[in-house]
């Protein structure tokens, strides 16, 4: 005889299997949660939602050990990622605390039991500022051992760049040296992060729901998986078709830069976006190199290839699908997995050779220079990365232009290894789309390169080149904000005459009071090449003046050209008006960007 209780006869196996039809698992497991907690008094009211269920769990004993979620980021993308695990962890019962570590002490790690890591890594290899402390801490003498600790690393980076996720790794090959557990094996994820941080946080939280301490509160709350948060309404899977409303070419005849500036129209989408964020654009390679792999490849553009559950002509998958104008090592290694060349495998095993080799070339150039006759077109398309799409700095207020968003496009062109190159989604802006076309896009926000919250609060931005994007947008803001915190604008570009970006309005915000001061350094017109950084130092007493009043300081431009040289003048300009040694004023320097108030959005 059955043990098990009857059901009513309206509510047989047939009702239950018609009712739940088209539910996904994590739906399923959530009402079987939620039935447990109706039948012990704890669940949510009748009228609760299936579709989105509640991440609340139902009252539980605490758990006997507790769980520590760090991030390390520069956007502010681990931060959701934490934040986003922590309501995951609540919904299974567990009290999760989550830490930036900028503000974290490192000695505190001896204390931990679980340990979530979610860090990112800054261009080639690099921690971000505020993990750089913890990063050089475990890596030191007097980083504790850490037997009883279990952990787990969710490493965010690009695999655009060389050493993809390096400090993820670091961190995650520390703490296995020093004594501590992992409780699975660390997770890297490319610009798009959002499904396999998803899935880590689900697979972390099964393991430590499966283990006997953490395992001591309800079991109804243990049974409730959290779904994935709800996407942005607008995103990298559905963005938001943007009408072209102006496209202008900012420099004058003769110059030997090509910046355009885009107004995209975003009535109707409901996104908004705040000075210091960034607009994502989907690209689409241009159909002549979609054209030069196809030939290079030796494939058919009508060959059929399976992109997860769509079926496409290869000449589409090219043109919207797969990353062509970048070559990154995860190709080189499954290409080389089908075209067993001597000098390529060569190539993958000496990274002093390999990072060489990667620059300026692209997906044609690889093909040629080492061809196969294994290569189909479906293995093409798998051994290719997906096309990510481009992000631009925001170079408007939604204030001053409301329904409207800004940018400021460099288009990149150039010859290299005897063919001609451009850049994937710059070309698209600047050859492609006209007035009245349509821009695929959505907001990318960035918690931390934002204006000071207080509106008193003085500001120096320091810019070059389309550097100069985001502080159009921080300039508008505050002149429609009414901040009485004064403007301090540095500049740079080639040539007075042909590149002052935003010239008229620079002059008209310096009459109207929105522009305190603007100092500007066109490294062409004379003889001795002048830059951001000598402006810096010309003005030193007034810029450690406003520093030390409290200001916040800006940069944004390229990172290896314009990054390290202000970083390296404003450490001058501290040492000379502080009277402090090299060390000290380093020192200085790296203080303002713990306490956020160096901030940099360079690439």
């Amino acid at each position: 005889m059955s043990l098990l209780p009857l059901l009513p006869p309206s509510l047989n196996e047939a009702t239950l299997q018609q009712l739940t039809a088209g539910l996904t698992p994590q739906q399923l497991v959530w009402l079987s949660g939620y039935f447990y907690g109706q039948a012990t008094g704890g669940a949510a009211g009748v009228g609760a939602s299936v579709a989105a269920p509640s991440t609340t769990a139902a009252p539980s004993a605490a758990p006997t050990e507790k769980l520590t979620i760090l991030y390390g980021s520069h956007t502010g993308n681990g931060k959701k990622v934490a934040e986003q695990a922590a309501e995951a962890a609540a919904a299974r019962g567990l009290q999760a605390e989550v830490r930036d570590m900028n503000d974290y002490p490192g000695r505190q790690l001896a204390q931990e039991q679980n340990l979530l890591v979610i860090v990112s890594t800054h261009g080639e290899g690099e921690p971000p500022v505020s993990a750089e402390e913890l990063h050089q801490f475990i890596g030191g003498p007097r980083a504790p051992k850490l037997p009883k600790l279990k952990f787990a690393v969710l490493a965010l980076g690009d695999k655009s760049y060389l050493h993809f996720c390096q400090t993820g790794k670091d961190f995650d090959e520390r703490l296995a040296a020093l004594g501590a557990t992992r409780l699975l094996d660390r997770v890297e994820a490319d610009v798009a992060y959002k499904a396999p941080a998803t899935q880590w946080i689900a697979d972390v939280l099964a393991k430590l729901a499966a283990s006997p301490a953490t395992a001591a509160g309800s079991p109804a709350a243990a049974a409730v998986v959290a779904e994935p948060q709800p996407a942005a309404q607008f995103s990298a899977d559905n963005p938001w078709p943007a009408k072209v409303l102006e496209s202008i070419q900012l420099n004058g005849r003769g110059s030997d830069k090509e910046t355009h500036h885009i107004e995209l129209d975003l009535a109707g989408s409901g996104l908004t976006y705040a000075p210091g964020d960034a607009l994502a654009v989907r690209p689409r390679n241009h159909d002549p190199l979609v054209e030069e792999v196809l030939r290079a490849a030796r494939l058919s553009d009508t060959a059929p290839v399976q992109l997860g559950a769509e079926s496409l002509p290869l000449a589409a998958a090219l043109a919207s699908r797969r990353e062509l104008t970048v070559l990154t090592r995860d190709v080189l290694e499954r290409y080389a997995a089908l075209a067993p060349h001597a000098e390529l495998h060569g190539l993958l095993a000496d990274t002093s050779r390999l990072q060489p080799y990667l620059y300026g070339r692209d997906v044609a150039d690889l093909l040629l220079d080492f061809p196969t006759d294994q290569l189909t077109a479906q293995a093409l398309a798998d051994t290719l990365r997906p096309l990510p799409t481009r992000a631009y700095s925001i170079a408007s207020s939604l204030l001053a232009h409301p329904d409207e968003v800004h940018l400021t496009v460099g288009a990149v062109r150039y010859e290299a290894h005897g063919r001609q190159k451009q850049g994937v989604c710059s070309s698209l802006l600047a050859d492609r789309v006209a007035v009245g076309d349509e821009v695929r896009v959505f907001v990318e926000h960035n918690e931390y390169f934002k204006l000071p919250k207080d509106p008193a609060a003085d500001i120096i931005m320091v810019g070059a080149g389309t550097g100069i994007a985001p502080f159009r947008a921080f300039v508008e803001e505050r002149v429609e904000l009414g901040a009485s915190g004064r403007n301090w604008l540095f500049f740079g570009n080639p040539h007075f005459t042909t590149d002052f970006l935003y010239q008229a309005e620079w002059q008209q915000h310096l009459k109207r009071g929105g522009l305190s001061r603007l100092d500007v350094a066109f490294s062409r017109d004379q003889a001795e090449k002048v830059y951001v950084q000598d402006r810096l130092l010309e003005r030193s007493r007034d810029v450690f003046g406003w520093l030390e009043n409290g200001a916040q300081f800006y940069v944004c431009g390229d990172k290896n050209r314009l990054g390290h040289a202000v970083q390296s003048a404003l450490a001058q300009v501290v040492q000379k008006e502080a009277g402090l040694s090299p060390d000290d004023a380093a020192a200085y320097v790296k203080n303002l960007k713990k306490q956020r108030r160096y901030l940099e959005d360079v690439y």
